[in-house]
This record gives structure tokens, sequence and C-alpha cells, in this order.
């Protein structure tokens, strides 16, 4: 179910974050990437698993440029990230993540040694992992405020 709210916004915790919210982050070649929401953090109010979507154009993206893309890059994140790399800092729509068949991703936890570390989806734990899975996952990180604004930079401008 979809919670009522008039786009764009302007957020200052999780608690109106859904999956499926983008907004518009400008490049310095003047052209847009987009952000996107992909799981809110069920322990701190202001973290969310943000996803950098394959997509770039010369206007904000509009739910409908968002069909068929897919994430490229997956990270924890803080309510700033938006504030800080979104055009006027907003959450400026919503697309259904299903819709395209988007979910978050599998990690490995944080943990150094494969023996304590544990396979999760998003935030959610699920086992200790496997030998072949420790090899097959990228270890699950915390994105600094400007960390997705970087990875559209070095993706989309300097290619």
């Amino acid at each position: 179910m979809v919670k009522k709210i008039s786009y764009p916004f302007y957020p200052k915790s999780n608690r109106y974050l859904m999956p499926g919210q983008f907004w518009p982050i400008p490049l310095s070649d003047g052209r847009f990437a987009c952000g996107r929401v992909l799981e809110t953090s069920p322990e701190y109010t202001k973290n969310f698993i943000a996803g950098l979507m394959d997509w770039v154009g010369d206007e904000p993206p509009t739910s409908e440029d968002l069909k068929g893309r897919i994430i490229l890059k997956q990270g924890d994140g803080h309510i700033k990230m938006i504030q800080e790399t979104a055009l006027d800092g907003m959450i400026s729509g919503y697309r259904d993540l299903e819709l395209d068949n988007l979910e978050v991703a599998y990690f490995r936890s944080q943990e150094a040694f494969a023996d304590n570390c544990m396979l999760q989806k998003g935030y959610t734990e699920i086992r200790p992992i496997t030998r072949q899975e420790h090899q097959l996952y990228s270890t699950f990180s915390t994105w600094g405020y400007g960390v997705i604004k970087f990875r559209a930079e070095d993706m989309f401008v300097k290619k």
C-alpha cells in the first residue's frame, strides 16, 4: 500500500520514505542521474538503502523514465544523502520497484572473517554465509552523504 504523499517533498527522517521513491541527482555536466529508495532501516530513523539507477538525462527523472531500468550500485545511506545530493534536497516521485522486478541486494555482513560473516538481504540478516557466497556478494557498506553523486559522476560524466 502506497502512503499518500505529495511530491516533491523534503525528507527529514525515513518515516515517509518508501521503496521505489526517487530523486534527481544534478551532475557537473548539467544532466541528471537518479537515486532510489530501496529499503528503510527498521532500527534507525535516518537510514535507508539507496540505489543508483542506470539512468541519466537532460531533465530530472520521471516515473516513466525509470521503466525497465536497473540498479547499478546499492549502499546504506543517511537521509542527509538525499538532502545534499538531490535537486533542492527533495524526493521527486515514486515508481513501484516490483514494476521493474527490482529489489534490495544480497550482501555479506561487515565481519572480517568468513566464519563470523552473515548473508543479508538489505538490512535483514538471513544466516551464516557460505565460503562460496562470501566470494559472490559484496560487503554491506555505509555510504557517506555524497557517495551516490560521486559514483554517478564516475559512471556518467567521467566515462
